[in-house]
């Protein structure tokens, strides 16, 4: 009897957290916009657990000669940025601009994320979804179509 005591709550801790993988896929980007000058450098981190993504930590550097487009982009990612975050929470970022670079470094935390909101607002994204968590492979599948390699 006292093994089955000591048994069953080893079973239960196991039925709700242990076999879940937990890890990383990094994925990267490169654009070199030649008629608008500038390069876009991107590194996608995808924290898992399971099938399900729990964050996404971003880099993206943009580099140029012009003062005009390094503005630009320095306005709309923290533009961007906080406009999801008011939205939908679950956004962390910085945004730097020295030495010819506009660096923006993000993390999207799901836990935190309104998840249903953001799929509502963008319905095309559902199929990323289950159980209201976004979906690691969902994930890779989206940065794959921008253009992206991962290391999957």
């Amino acid at each position: 009897m006292k093994k089955f005591i000591f048994i069953l709550p080893v079973f239960l801790i196991c039925l709700t957290g242990c076999g879940a993988e937990t890890g990383s896929i990094e994925c990267t980007l490169s654009t070199n916009d030649v008629i608008n000058g500038y390069q876009l450098n991107s590194t996608y981190k995808i924290n898992y657990k399971g099938d399900f993504a729990e964050s996404v930590e971003t880099t993206e550097i943009v580099t140029s000669d012009s003062t005009d487009t390094l503005d630009y982009f320095e306005n709309y990612l923290n533009t961007t940025y906080q406009t999801f975050d008011d939205t939908y929470g679950g956004y962390t970022y910085k945004v730097t601009k020295e030495d010819g670079k506009v660096t923006s470094d993000v993390t999207i935390d799901y836990n935190e994320m309104d998840i249903e909101q953001y799929v509502e607002d963008q319905p095309s994204l559902k199929t990323y979804v289950e159980d209201n968590k976004m979906l690691k492979d969902g994930l890779i599948s989206i940065y794959e179509d921008m253009g992206a390699t991962c290391n999957n």
